[in-house]
């Protein structure tokens, strides 16, 4: 029979939210510089769950475990990258159950935007990898996925 203390009773799922930048140091190889390569920021937007008994200690322990995250390499083009957190930005309970069914919805957001506003720029804005042609995507995607670059 299993046994469980009281605070294993009162404990919650989160959702917190945190902000990693990939921090590009040094200048590229120039003889590795290809259609891929480009001169931006890149920001890591990440979800983790986490098993807390309240927001407090949700936030404490997302923060914890994405320090230990943090790292450092080098990419394709010979720069160093310092994968670091940011800042934990949202955090919001999911719900008491142990198991999480086939989509469940683990976050969502709620973008303010004036009416006038037409679709298009909203996802340009909020969503460029979307708004971009296909080869565009693909290149990003390559970065973004690449098993040297992650």
């Amino acid at each position: 029979m299993k046994t469980t203390n009281s605070e294993e009773l009162d404990v919650q799922w989160y959702g917190v939210k945190v902000l990693y930048k990939y921090l590009i140091v040094g200048k590229p190889n120039i003889e590795k510089i290809d259609q891929n390569y480009e001169e931006h920021q890149i920001f890591e937007e990440s979800i983790l769950l986490i098993k807390a008994q309240s927001f407090d200690q949700a936030y404490e322990i997302a923060e914890k475990k994405a320090k230990e995250c943090e790292d450092s390499f080098t990419n394709v083009y010979d720069q160093t990258v310092n994968f670091q957190l940011i800042e934990s930005l949202d955090a919001f309970l999911l719900f008491e159950e142990d198991e999480f069914p086939s989509g469940t919805e683990v976050y969502s957001r709620f973008l303010h935007i004036p009416k006038e506003e037409s679709l298009a720029n909203v996802l340009s804005r909020h969503y460029p990898e979307v708004t971009e042609d296909e080869t565009e995507r693909i290149r990003k995607n390559f970065i973004l996925r690449n098993r040297d670059f992650n």
